[in-house]
């Protein structure tokens, strides 16, 4: 693997379909782009980044519960033995544009799902999320990239668009979903926001003329730790899959003198810092405990992550034995939204999606999402951001082993508590 550590990605598709209607319209540029905020230089960053727009609480709360219940409905149905990867934020863009669609039935349980009581807030409160998170320096990057493409021969709502191009940062094409060139198009752009690591594959994205628009969503996150792992001091030992079996894996070590972590019943759980702000956060099952137990319970999962900034955490010296993983994860998701309680998107006569075209049936036919990850003794590719005060000077109190050589769970956090990403790692040399 690349010296330079990684975790990337994340794509989100939604396709929709329709009984074609024909209109005189005809090319490929984009009819609404965004404009993306400027680059700070990783000195002036945290500076600059205070003086943003402060999100409010409510909404914060609101994208939070809908991430951990997602997150527990989308990842216990996984198998003990692949990793899974799974990244609520970028469900939670495509969810919130999918409302910005629709209207009536659908539209509220599109709301419901994602916990937004007060759906006038939902795009001003996007934009902003938006920009708290995006980061492009010199050491690191964290950007969300939305787009849709759109039937040429069908005429979309121009303001709904460029509404979209200002609150979510989406770009808006028109293309011939008939013409095999589109998909190749649609990789493309894919693999640029992913760092290529997605989208390579020009048949991952075959498209047919009955198709009226996909809805992409992109994360690319790198950033390197805060406190860099010794080369040298990565050895090769024994991890045990769930099975009782063994594998052989290069394990980075790292040993704090004091530092934050959490030791309840169930579970330890504590966290490496990045250098634009962040953590990633490592929860290792007590023995005879497995990741899905903790994953079935959506408070239990809030805990487990959150609880390394809550009352609960201690100080005290954390030993780290981490394995190096490298792994790609797909999800089907059009079942899990059923169960989240959206249904009316996916049915031919009851979906409304009347604000984007007044094009009859209009329906949602597919839920994906493919994301790619990994990490090494130099950083981490992923999607989060966040701040976190690295605790240095608190009196160490006890000790906690992060020896994760079993299954265990890992998210990428921002400082406020929405997880960007949600994994489990059954067998770190999967690929």
């Amino acid at each position: 693997m690349n010296k330079r550590s990684y975790v990337i990605g994340l794509l989100f598709i939604i396709s929709v379909l329709f009984l074609p209607m024909i209109f005189n319209t005809s090319y490929n540029h984009a009819i609404a782009a965004p404009e993306y905020p400027s680059k700070i230089r990783f000195e002036d960053f945290d500076e600059k980044r205070n003086r943003l727009e402060d999100i409010d609480g409510s909404f914060l709360t609101s994208v939070k519960e809908f991430s951990f219940e997602s997150a527990s409905v989308i990842l216990k149905e996984q198998d003990n033995k692949t990793n899974s990867l799974y990244s609520p934020m970028s469900l939670y863009m495509a969810l919130a544009m999918m409302a910005e669609s629709a209207q009536g039935y659908t539209r509220q349980e599109i709301l419901d799902a994602i916990y937004m009581n007060d759906s006038s807030m939902i795009g001003e409160e996007t934009g902003k999320l938006f920009r708290k998170q995006y980061f492009h320096n010199e050491i690191g990057k964290l950007n969300l990239a939305n787009s849709l493409w759109l039937n040429k021969d069908i005429q979309f709502n121009k303001e709904l668009l460029d509404r979209l191009a200002t609150d979510y940062y989406s770009y808006s094409f028109h293309v011939d979903f008939a013409d095999k060139d589109t998909s190749k198009k649609i990789s493309d752009w894919v693999s640029e926001n992913t760092g290529g690591r997605l989208g390579k594959d020009p048949k991952d994205f075959m498209t047919d003329s009955d198709q009226v628009m996909m809805l992409l969503n992109t994360i690319y996150f790198y950033d390197e730790w805060m406190d860099r792992f010794n080369e040298d001091k990565t050895e090769e030992d024994m991890f045990y899959l769930a099975d009782g079996s063994t594998i052989k894996c290069d394990f980075m070590n790292m040993i704090f003198g004091s530092h934050g972590y959490v030791g309840v019943d169930g579970y330890t759980s504590s966290y490496l810092t990045f250098k634009n702000g962040g953590k990633m956060v490592f929860v290792l099952p007590d023995e005879g405990v497995s990741p899905i137990d903790i994953i079935s319970d959506p408070k239990l999962l809030s805990d487990a992550i959150g609880s390394t900034s809550s009352e609960e955490r201690q100080f005290g010296k954390v030993i780290f034995k981490i394995p190096k993983f490298n792994y790609k994860a797909q999800l089907d998701l059009r079942e899990h939204m059923k169960t989240l309680g959206v249904k009316s998107a996916f049915d031919m006569n009851a979906a409304d999606f009347t604000p984007l075209s007044g094009t009859k049936p209009l329906f949602v036919s597919e839920v994906q999402q493919s994301a790619a990850i990994s990490i090494d003794e130099k950083g981490c590719e992923a999607t989060a951001f966040t701040r976190i005060d690295y605790v240095g000077a608190a009196k160490p109190e006890g000790m906690a082993e992060m020896f994760l050589d079993r299954p265990f769970i890992f998210a990428i956090i921002k400082a406020d508590g929405c997880p960007l990403f949600v994994g489990v790692i059954n067998n770190p040399k999967a690929d």
